[in-house]
């Protein structure tokens, strides 16, 4: 292990460290997929998947050490007193049917609940998610300058499709739904390949959805089309907040309060903007993608996660949850 690496374990377990010492005695975890990886890297970066074998002793853990919290219950944690016991509450980003077909039935082994913060424009049309899409493309895009409208010259060149998908993600997470279909299309056509070839199945469909909430699980919603809110304009960022909120609304048919920001390419801070869109809109907690200790009093709509990420981050955070959750 090289002394970068050895860097960012230190630093890992110092934040997390800090993170279950807090005084509101919980955290929030960030999962995305829990598939095989051959499963799952078809639509995801496998690094954002954990293994169902994984999973099912991570949440056997959480079960057994600390009381697996609603949002209801960690807000009144954050306006109350210190409590006596260790709490996590367990939330998934995106939409996956996988949450729905390997997840779920993990939870449910375990009387776990959890919190599903859904995309609600594939679910409406029975699609995918521009993310999933991208990362098909970017691995087949030929070699050579892209035509397209994107801030700077792009180009795709030979070992670099990590950072290419990088720097197209943050450019489609600026645009509006519109714009960044029209970019996807000139992508396809680019790489030769018709959109969303292989991705079919890869999200939930309304009768997904219908099941999580019947099977005692939370719904949120994360926008329409999965933009950063921070790099739309505030009309855009307003629309896709409080459009994912009524399209979710209107198939479940009951109120949705809770809300998680997306976070594209792990392009980071969400400001002032994003968060008077998701108050506007009426959620009673947003959750972010950044990991920091939950305190007394902390915003309730700007609230930190510790995202879960297949290998030695999960093993070493799992580590510390058993040892913190023991005392």
């Amino acid at each position: 292990m090289n002394l970068r690496s050895l860097y960012a374990r230190w630093r890992r377990g110092w934040l997390y460290a800090r993170c279950l010492a807090s005084d509101v005695r919980a955290i929030v975890l960030r999962y995305h997929s829990v598939a095989d990886p051959g499963a799952a890297s078809r639509y995801i970066d496998p690094g954002l998947s954990v293994t169902p074998e994984r999973f099912r002793e991570q949440i056997a853990l959480l079960q057994r050490h600390f009381e697996l919290l609603a949002p209801g219950q960690l807000l009144a944690r954050l306006a109350a007193g210190s409590p006596q016991r260790r709490g996590v509450m367990i939330t998934f980003d995106d939409g996956y049917r996988d949450n729905v077909e390997v997840a779920l039935p993990i939870l449910r082994e375990f009387d776990a609940v959890a919190v599903f913060y859904v995309t609600s424009g594939p679910l409406q049309c029975s699609t995918w998610l521009w993310v999933s899409e991208l990362r098909r493309l970017t691995e087949m895009l030929p070699e050579g300058p892209l035509d397209l409208p994107a801030p700077g010259p792009v180009s795709v060149r030979r070992g670099s499709r990590r950072e290419l998908r990088r720097a197209l993600t943050g450019w489609l997470a600026g645009l509006d739904h519109s714009e960044r279909e029209r970019a996807l299309d000139r992508l396809a056509a680019r790489a030769g390949l018709e959109r969303g070839a292989g991705l079919d199945g890869s999200f939930m469909s309304p009768d997904d959805l219908r099941t999580l909430r019947r099977s005692g699980m939370i719904v949120g919603a994360h926008t329409r089309s999965h933009p950063h809110l921070d790099r739309v304009d505030a009309a855009t960022g307003a629309a896709e907040v409080e459009g994912g909120r009524q399209d979710l609304e209107r198939l479940l048919g009951e109120p949705v309060v809770h809300f998680a920001y997306p976070n594209p390419g792990g392009l980071g801070k969400f400001g002032p903007v994003a968060r008077s869109a998701v108050s506007t809109a009426g959620f009673l907690s947003g959750v972010t993608s950044r990991p920091a200790p939950l305190a007394h009093g902390c915003d309730p709509l700007l609230l930190p996660r510790i995202g879960v990420y297949s290998g030695s981050q999960e093993k070493q955070l799992f580590e510390l949850l058993e040892r913190y959750g023991e005392r």
